[in-house]
């Protein structure tokens, strides 16, 4: 599974809601490059940015649905991040990906913030037809059973997909070589942290930051917290570097930051 996170893959960081086309192009290529070479299936899910994060915290909806206008900016939220997804999908069409958009809106139900449903018969479905498919779902909101509505998180679709399925490889191409001490836009002498480990976690928990920007799915530090516990390894790597996406498909050694069960 590759996670094309927010902070790349839109203008996250302005606020602004806009597809980075040529990064997610480039990273596009270089799937198309690695799928050249060998033969895996792969699941995408982009991370919500702005199309997402400015919506919720603007509509103040992130603890649920209770007037009208949390529902206005309910349906706002899933559209606007369903646009995302398309416009991913159709960049990763153009570059000879087989990308199925699957807004995770359409098929997941949560309770207090926490998936009770997923529909996997789609993707199923797909790579029966062809392992050439690539579904590519994202991080929006969707029904809750307690709260009419909640924000389901990226990360929280990819764990729950890694804990039902086999899955040998998941990649978070993020804007940072991956975790570090601490926060290395605002400390230099913080260093980056080859491995994490369950044993290792609570060492250097204190160092790793929530995200700067924007954010209603608890930045980097709530990414690990979610990993630890699945039964895959994962890679964290920075995708704004050209050539990592692709080398970490090809099992190449990628500077970045693996977390191991």
């Amino acid at each position: 599974m590759l996670k094309i996170g927010g902070s790349i893959c839109t203008e996250k960081s302005k606020g602004k809601f806009k597809v980075k086309a040529r990064t997610v192009a480039r990273i596009a290529s270089e799937i198309a490059e690695a799928r050249g070479q060998r033969e895996f299936r792969l699941l995408v899910v982009n991370g919500a940015g702005p199309f997402g994060h400015v919506n919720v915290a603007e509509y103040d909806i992130n603890n649920g649905l209770f007037k009208a206008r949390d529902f206005e900016g309910f349906v706002k939220t899933v559209c606007d991040c369903s646009h995302e997804n398309y416009i991913i999908s159709e960049i990763l069409r153009r570059k000879g990906i087989l990308a199925y958009p699957y807004p995770s809106s359409g098929v997941i139900i949560q309770a207090k913030k926490r998936i009770v449903y997923f529909d996997f018969d789609v993707i199923k479905r797909l790579w029966d037809s062809s392992e050439d498919l690539v579904p590519v779902m994202n991080g929006t909101m969707v029904p809750d059973t307690e709260m009419k509505g909640s924000v389901v998180s990226g990360d929280a679709v990819i764990e729950h997909i890694a804990t039902r399925m086999k899955v040998r490889l998941i990649i978070f191409a993020t804007d940072v070589d991956g975790i570090y001490t601490a926060d290395p836009r605002k400390k230099k002498g913080a260093k980056l942290i080859d491995v994490i480990t369950k044993d290792r976690f609570g060492d250097i928990k204190h160092g790793i930051s929530g995200s700067s920007n924007v954010d209603v799915t608890g930045g980097m530090l709530g990414k690990v917290e979610r990993l630890l516990g699945l039964g895959a390894k994962t890679l964290i790597l920075n995708g704004n570097k050209p050539g990592r996406v692709r080398d970490a498909l090809l099992g190449k050694a990628v500077k970045g930051t693996m977390i191991k069960p």
